[in-house]
């Protein structure tokens, strides 16, 4: 997609095709228990088929061939009862056991993937109470949107059978303070001579977009920010736009709050 017109896109996105997640319910249907099956006659033994040559390449990447793991609103209910069970004090700390471990050791098939800062506050297992093989999370200071993250996503949906894309933001982020910092004039001198000026231009468009006169202009900017980064990956992406746009996938923006452990959605791409 060309530049201009990728930028045009994801600056329509922000400003008003995202709209507000609709309230998840928080209750799981438990599963059946299907009955046994009947005993079959004996078969004679056939000679054995020669099994079929091992990918040498599944077991580095972690690829799993099959369908998606769950449909993309499950997963995202997936999420948000567990950050219930985090902010209530009832966590329950899922898939951490050895035989969860050794379930894996072969293949993941991740329901959801997550770009969260790199905050060390902000833990995406222990804040949606998930375990080993549930999510894939990417993290890096801004939640932004490069190449190379972009291609971490669209791996894991792409072979790994993600549904669900969460672009985290989170109250009081260092990095869309320092951006905000910077383009008023108050950048710090310890930041010369290094690489954090890269974060900052790709923070900048959200900072950009705050309303001026806005109160509180950082915490407008962290929420801008993560739906910057949704609307990124959306334009970003021709395999991972086809699939929103089938319903295959969700693509969503959300705000971590730091004090009481609280995630919410704010918004979505939709076809």
């Amino acid at each position: 997609m060309p530049d201009l017109h990728r930028r045009r896109l994801i600056a329509a996105l922000g400003a008003g095709l995202c709209v507000a997640v609709p309230a998840i319910a928080l209750a799981e249907g438990g599963a059946e228990h299907a009955p046994a099956p009947k005993p079959r006659p004996k078969a004679k033994p056939k000679a054995a088929a020669p099994a079929p040559a091992a990918d040498p390449h599944a077991a580095v990447s972690g690829h799993a061939a099959g369908p998606p793991s769950v449909p993309a609103e499950e997963a995202l209910a997936r999420l948000m009862n567990g950050n219930a069970r985090y902010v209530d004090g009832y966590a329950a700390h899922p898939h951490g056991d050895r035989p969860r471990r050794l379930e894996l050791a072969t293949g993941q098939r991740p329901f959801a993937t997550i770009l969260a800062c790199a905050d060390s506050r902000v833990a995406p297992e222990l804040i949606f109470d998930q375990g080993l093989g549930d999510l894939f999370v990417i993290r890096v200071a801004g939640n932004v949107v490069d190449d190379a993250v972009l291609a971490s996503i669209e791996y894991s949906v792409i072979h790994l059978g993600s549904t669900l894309i969460m672009a985290l933001g989170h109250e009081r982020c260092g990095a869309v303070k320092a951006t905000v910092d910077a383009l008023a004039g108050r950048g710090s001198p310890e930041d010369r001579d290094t690489r954090i000026g890269a974060l900052a231009a790709l923070i900048t468009p959200a900072v950009r977009a705050v309303p001026a006169g806005t109160a509180d202009p950082v915490e407008a900017a962290v929420s801008l920010n993560a739906a910057h980064a949704a609307a990124e990956v959306f334009a970003g992406s021709r395999p991972l736009r086809t699939r929103v746009l089938a319903g295959q996938l969700k693509i969503v923006a959300a705000r971590y709050d730091l004090d009481d452990g609280r995630v919410t959605p704010t918004t979505t791409q939709k076809a």
